[in-house]
């Protein structure tokens, strides 16, 4: 019994001096901490800040609230300056719609003057021509009496009973009266061209213009409420273009005197660096945001170990005190020195850190972990060759264990 105690313990001995020593050659990290891409908010417009989220580790949502700012010293001169001219133009249609309706009354008052003159003027005509038609009636009866008496002395005349004398008289009298014929003809033509021309509004004769007093004013009028047409198309289009350079510049003075600033990932509040409340300027940092979705593991390695690992290559990472083990894949060797590679990063490199090589590994699993999901900063190991451990779990794993 005492020799079976005896190889029992030398047997465990050995099992555990395997164990340690293998582990202690194994491809491991020195340290792996679980880190993301960081995201700086920074304000697009100077202006009061209103915090949304005001704790560290706040999650946060895309389309989330993060801040508002409002900016009540923004200039806003040009805008007032615009609203004026507005304002001006308004004032000038409505001078020029009052002016268009004084114009249409006067318009209206002497279109009826002067449609009463046309109607006074075209009687008065008529009776002219009536009176002027009566004097060749008149004019006609003298014309035949005098035909007559010529008849008459002619034939006296050739009898030898009428002196020439008489004769010559009864033909002048003949002669005059013809005349006198003719002219209340050619007068009642003048009258009725007269006639025709009033009716159609031209007023012709010797002692007047070819349009009464009213028309005259009438056209003036028209051609006034036209010109008063032509500036209202005019300030109708000043207006359609200051409303346009209005809600421009509206626009401009919203966007840079009022800004929300939403979430666009899936994160953690990192950092807050400003206090709610306080004024910032345009492009100064305000919070610092985590991206869940970035997650990734950086460890540190033995020169000798980088020196056998490549991009691509399947690992093994796992947190400490937790048993669960995931798979992952190297993506970057950042090589030593490696503090520019963490500007972007959640978690910077520590000092013994920065002394090793860099390895950068992608774990997809780790995000459908609930706990683990957005774990960032906690650490662990990587694996890149399974020492005795991970031999004796792949064991167990494989049957069910």
């Amino acid at each position: 019994m005492r020799l079976v105690r005896v190889v029992v313990g030398l047997t465990l001995l050995a099992a555990g001096l395997y164990v340690v020593i293998g582990e202690h050659f194994a491809g491991t990290s020195g340290d792996a901490t679980l880190n993301a891409r960081l995201y700086i908010v920074r304000a697009p417009i100077e202006g009061n800040v209103t915090l949304a989220v005001k704790t560290i580790g706040a999650r946060v949502s895309p389309g989330e609230l993060i801040a508002e700012i409002n900016d009540q010293r923004f200039d806003t001169a040009r805008l007032l300056e615009l609203d004026r001219d507005r304002e001006n133009q308004q004032i000038e249609l409505k001078r020029i719609a009052g002016q268009r309706e004084a114009f249409s009354a006067s318009k209206s008052r002497f279109d009826a003057q002067s449609t009463d003159y046309q109607r006074g003027r075209v009687r008065q005509i008529e009776a002219r021509i009536a009176e002027t038609k009566a004097t060749q009636d008149a004019a006609a009866a003298r014309l035949r009496q005098a035909d007559a008496e010529f008849k008459r002395a002619n034939e006296l005349s050739t009898r030898g009973v009428q002196t020439a004398a008489n004769l010559d008289r009864a033909r002048a009298t003949y002669d005059v009266a013809q005349q006198e014929l003719e002219s209340a003809q050619q007068r009642v033509n003048y009258l009725e061209t007269e006639l025709a021309s009033a009716r159609d509004g031209v007023f012709i004769g010797e002692s007047y213009n070819d349009a009464p007093f009213s028309t005259q004013r009438t056209r003036e009028l028209e051609q006034r409420l036209a010109e008063l047409n032509v500036d209202k198309e005019q300030v109708t289009a000043r207006m359609v273009q200051l409303n346009r350079q209005i809600d421009a510049e509206r626009l401009r003075v919203n966007s840079l005197t009022f800004a929300t600033l939403k979430a666009g990932i899936v994160g953690l509040v990192w950092d807050i660096l400003v206090e709610d409340g306080q004024y910032a300027r345009r492009g100064q940092d305000l919070l610092k945001i985590v991206d869940c979705n970035t997650l990734i593991v950086t460890a540190g390695v033995a020169e000798s170990l980088y020196d056998s690992v490549s991009v691509g290559a399947a690992v093994q990472f796992r947190l400490f005190g937790d048993d669960r083990i995931f798979n992952g894949t190297i993506t970057r060797l950042g090589g030593s020195g490696a503090t520019s590679l963490y500007a972007n990063l959640a978690v910077g490199p520590s000092a013994q850190h920065l002394q090793r090589f860099d390895v950068t590994v992608t774990v997809p699993d780790l995000a459908g972990e609930p706990d683990l999901g957005c774990a960032i900063g906690r650490t662990g190991r990587v694996i890149f060759t399974g020492g005795p451990i991970a031999t004796f779990r792949r064991f167990l794993t494989r049957y069910g264990l």
